[in-house]
C-alpha cells in the first residue's frame, strides 16, 4: 500500500524551512504540516492532549494492541498464499468495541479491570521483542543480551500502561464514535506476507482522518504499526529514542524508561510535545475535508 498522497507535495512553506515530502514519523509530519494537501485539506495535530483528535489516537493505538493478537489467517489452498487480513481486522475491531461497551463503567472506574482485559486479550499475543527492535533500530545490533531484555521489558510496560490509560481516559469517545470507521476496499495480493488495512475515521465538522494498520504474517497476521495520515507511530518512538541513544547511550535510555515507568509517566515521545504545542498555537483545523 503506498503512502498517503496527502504528504507528498515537494513544496516549501513560507513559515518553515523544512522541505515538504513523504513524512515517515509524527515529528516529520508536524514539520510538514503546512504542505499543500488539496482543496480543504489541512495538516492535523494528533498529539495535543486537548486536541479533538486525541480520542482518535487513543482508539487507534488501543486497536493496534487488540489487533496484535494472533488472527486466524490460515494458509489458503494454494501453498504460499494467505487469507486477506482485512475481514479479520474488522472482526477484531468489532470484538474489542463490544467488550469496551459492555465494560465501559467498570473500565472507567477501576484501573484493574482495564489491565485484566489487557492481560487476558492482548498482552500475551503481542510480539514485544519485534516492536522493540523496530523502535530501537540499528542500535539493537550492538545491544547486549541484558540490554535487550531490559529494553523489551521497559517498552512493554510503557506501551501497555500508555494504552490502558488512553482507553480509560477516552472510552466514551471511542465507544460513541464506533461507527465512524469506514474501511477502504482491500488491495491485498494473495501470497504477500505484509498488508495494509486502510480506514477513514470521520470527525465532527466534516473532517476525515486516514488510518493505516500495518500487518505481517508469520503463523498468523499481526499488526506491528499504525499510521495516521501516513505518519508512523513506531518510527516516531524510534526517532525519539534514537536521539537519546546518540546523545547518552543505551544504558541512559534504559534508566530513563525505568524511571518513567516507575513514575507512571504515559507521555508520548519527547519529540512530539513541542511540535504539537506549536501546531495547536497555529489554530489549524484537524483532519481533511470529506469530498
Amino acid at each position: 500500500m503506498p503512502e498517503s498522497p496527502m504528504i507528498s507535495a515537494p513544496w516549501r512553506s513560507p513559515r518553515t524551512t523544512a522541505r515538504c515530502g513523504r513524512a515517515s514519523t509524527w515529528a516529520e509530519g508536524m514539520t510538514n504540516r503546512l504542505c499543500p494537501r488539496g482543496a480543504g485539506r489541512t495538516r492535523i495535530s494528533i498529539m495535543n492532549p486537548k486536541h479533538a483528535l486525541q480520542p482518535l489516537w487513543a482508539a487507534t493505538v488501543w486497536l493496534m494492541l487488540a489487533l496484535s493478537a494472533p488472527m486466524a489467517g490460515a494458509a489458503a489452498d494454494v501453498p504460499g498464499e494467505f487469507d486477506d487480513p482485512q475481514p479479520l481486522v474488522e472482526e477484531k475491531i468489532n470484538e474489542l468495541l463490544r467488550r469496551l461497551k459492555e465494560n465501559r463503567e467498570q473500565i472507567r472506574n477501576d484501573e484493574s479491570i482495564a489491565y485484566r482485559i489487557s492481560d487476558e486479550l492482548i498482552a500475551p499475543y503481542i510480539d514485544f521483542p519485534r516492536v522493540t527492535r523496530l523502535i530501537i533500530g540499528k542500535y539493537w545490533r550492538t545491544a547486549t543480551e541484558e540490554q535487550r531484555q531490559q529494553l523489551v521489558e521497559q517498552v512493554r510496560e510503557l506501551l501497555i500502561r500508555s494504552y490502558v490509560t488512553a482507553m480509560r481516559s477516552y472510552i466514551d469517545d471511542i465507544v460513541s464514535n464506533a461507527d465512524s470507521f469506514h474501511y477502504r476496499p482491500s488491495r491485498y495480493r494473495p501470497g504477500d506476507r505484509k498488508a495494509s488495512v486502510v480506514a477513514d475515521f470521520d470527525l465532527d465538522g466534516g473532517q476525515t482522518v486516514e488510518v493505516q494498520y500495518q500487518l505481517y504474517y508469520r503463523d498468523a497476521w499481526k499488526i506491528y504499526d499504525i499510521r495516521i495520515e501516513g505518519i508512523s507511530l513506531v518510527l516516531t518512538y524510534r526517532t525519539s529514542f534514537g536521539e537519546q541513544i546518540r546523545r547518552d547511550g543505551l544504558d541512559q535510555l534504559i534508566a530513563r524508561l525505568v524511571e518513567r515507568n516507575r513514575k507512571g509517566d504515559v507521555e508520548l515521545p519527547d519529540s512530539i510535545g513541542p511540535l504539537s504545542q506549536a501546531k495547536a498555537a497555529d489554530g489549524a483545523t484537524p483532519g481533511r475535508s470529506r469530498q
